[in-house]
């Protein structure tokens, strides 16, 4: 068994305040959590309007599916959301 750890640094383009930067990450951890099946959670820049920490988990037996899974997590959140990605940094163990 493997697990895979996603560190995302996320730049949010439109909030103006701490209450609407939450209303974008409720929806976005939300669409991870059940379109993917991944643990999220905000780790990082929690009193940043603009920025934001996040680390998604996966388990899996297959360490290729993994990274391929956690590659694409990125790519679909910026489709779907109004955010850039900052950095991106895959970990597997």
């Amino acid at each position: 068994m493997a697990v895979g750890i996603l560190h995302l640094e996320l730049r949010l383009l439109s909030p103006r305040s701490l209450k609407e930067k939450r209303s974008i990450l409720k929806p976005l951890k939300n669409y991870l959590q059940k379109t993917h099946g991944v643990s999220v959670a905000e780790v990082a820049h929690q009193d940043s309007w603009q920025l934001t920490g996040l680390e998604i988990a996966l388990v899996s037996n297959d360490r290729s599916f993994l990274q391929t899974a956690l590659s694409q997590l990125s790519r679909s959140l910026e489709n779907k959301f109004p955010v850039v990605l900052s950095r991106e940094q895959v970990e597997l163990r």
